[in-house]
């Protein structure tokens, strides 16, 4: 499972379903050590992590999940994994954002307020055991299709599950996030931005701007910090980005433009072919 494929288990939710069950092991290559794209994170949900190691960025802050830790991700945060280690083994299960403004109810305000500040804690065998299996049977109701009542059972199901994940952070204490350096933060908040606003800036300035730092500055840090350059990485969301529109057939080129904020699909071809030698047309048949 590729890191795109990953988050779009977690937004599934976004996509028609209220809940949706997922499994993550090593070999389908998440990440591997390498710098990961944010990725926009439209559902909420949990993941515990099974067997072996992961590192990743959660809203800017960096955490270390090890087997027996349990992550929970609200709705729009940003996502990014850098790394996992062999034999990573993991379950997850992703709800949909508005399941999460109907579990603010008085008594679990509080709660919900200190999670989402501290996403990560470790899990006792009994209560990974239990929260497991909670999950797994809220996603089989759900997925009984003939019954009448299956989301009303899951939905309640969905609120056990977050009184009982309340209840483990009353008693325990979350993992806290890992401290960083001021340039590993810099290009985080880079890549934080650029996944915001690549489709209205595609400038070096602007970003050096909104950090408060040089453009000579940000480039060497980038360059520095991942081996690729601050334009590359721009262009290369935005790429990434025209990719994946190009391959859904119901999208047109100047409605495609029109999405990363083009002029004219004439300038959109342009800046396609730059950075694939390639034309959208021509990426497009590539894949029929």
């Amino acid at each position: 499972m590729k890191e795109k494929e990953l988050t779009g288990n977690l937004n599934g939710a976004a996509e028609g379903k209220l809940f949706c069950g997922f499994s993550i092991n090593s070999n389908t290559g998440i990440a591997r050590n390498g710098h990961g794209i944010p990725q926009h994170l439209s559902s909420g949900g949990i993941f515990i992590c099974l067997r072996g190691e992961a590192e990743f960025f959660l809203d800017l802050e960096s955490y270390k999940l090890k087997a027996g830790d349990m992550c929970v991700a609200f709705p729009f945060s940003i996502l990014q994994i850098i790394s996992i280690s062999d034999g990573f083994e993991g379950f997850g299960m992703g709800a949909g954002a508005a399941l999460f403004n109907d579990i603010r109810i008085p008594s679990l305000t509080d709660y919900y307020l200190y999670i989402k500040d501290n996403p990560c804690i470790s899990l006792s065998d009994g209560e990974q055991t239990m929260l497991t299996e909670l999950c797994r049977q809220m996603i089989q109701k759900y997925e009984r299709t003939g019954h009448p009542f299956r989301i009303e059972i899951a939905n309640s199901m969905f609120r056990v599950i977050y009184c009982e994940i309340a209840a483990i952070y009353k008693r325990s204490k979350p993992v806290v996030h890992e401290a960083v350096s001021r340039k590993d933060m810099l290009f985080r908040k880079f890549l934080f931005l650029i996944s915001k606003n690549y489709c209205r800036h595609r400038e070096v300035d602007y970003y050096a701007r909104e950090l408060c730092v040089t453009a000579r500055y940000l480039s060497s840090v980038i360059k520095g910090k991942s081996g690729l350059s601050a334009l590359g990485w721009i262009s290369g969301m935005v790429i990434r980005q025209a990719k994946s529109l190009l391959e859904d057939p119901g999208l047109s080129v100047q409605q495609i433009s029109d999405e990363l904020n083009f002029a004219n699909p004439s300038f959109f071809g342009q800046y396609f072919k730059k950075y694939t030698g390639t034309t959208p047309k021509k990426f497009r048949d590539e894949r029929k």
